[in-house]
């Protein structure tokens, strides 16, 4: 159930939100459809990103957004575009984000914050120009894997739009277990971008 966010500001004053995409009703991991050409190609095979459920621990959290990193970089340079940066501030502020999710229910302004709350507090925003982007998605089971909620963001035009996005230079990835809409072990997804 992908959804998508952003926001720019090109002065310190200005800032404006823009809505890009609404929520998927279904996470299908299932292979791209003929209407699904754009994202053709922009899917790491298997033996180039491992498809990591994030079941586990730290460290298989940890492993889980580095995978999620990969398919998001694969994508980016199949298009002829840099790969993003990791970026610690934006992994932290995603990591929150995905907590705020699980815990208060599946929107961008989960917990009653702007979408952009986490972003802020990380102290990724610098005085000038800037934009962040956010995509958010949740899943159990083979649906909640890496491959399965990049598959649904490819599927997604304003969610592959936001990946493909040639302004952002950042990504941060957060990812979080638990119990969601009454599934036991869901995986929330949260992708954050930015440049600034």
């Amino acid at each position: 159930m992908p959804a998508l966010r952003v926001a720019k500001r090109s002065t310190p004053l200005a800032c404006l939100a823009l809505l890009l995409a609404a929520v998927l009703p279904v996470i299908s991991a299932g292979p791209l459809g003929p209407g699904d050409a754009a994202a053709a190609g922009l899917i790491a095979p298997a033996k180039y990103c491992s498809d990591n459920a994030a079941n586990g621990g730290r460290a298989e959290m940890a492993k889980a957004r580095r995978s999620m990193i990969c398919m998001v970089n694969y994508a980016r340079r199949r298009k002829g575009m840099r790969p993003y940066h990791r970026q610690p501030k934006l992994n932290w502020s995603s990591g929150r984000k995905a907590r705020d999710i699980l815990r208060c229910g599946f929107s961008h302004g989960a917990c009653g914050r702007a979408f952009d709350y986490w972003i802020r507090r990380s102290g990724y925003l610098g005085g000038g120009g800037w934009a962040t982007g956010e995509n958010i998605a949740w899943g159990s089971g083979s649906l909640g894997s890496v491959r399965s909620i990049f598959v649904a963001w490819m599927k997604s035009k304003g969610h592959r739009e936001a990946i493909l996005d040639r302004s952002f230079t950042d990504v941060g990835v957060g990812v979080t277990r638990g119990r969601f809409s009454g599934i036991a072990g869901a995986r929330i997804w949260v992708l954050h971008f930015g440049y600034n």
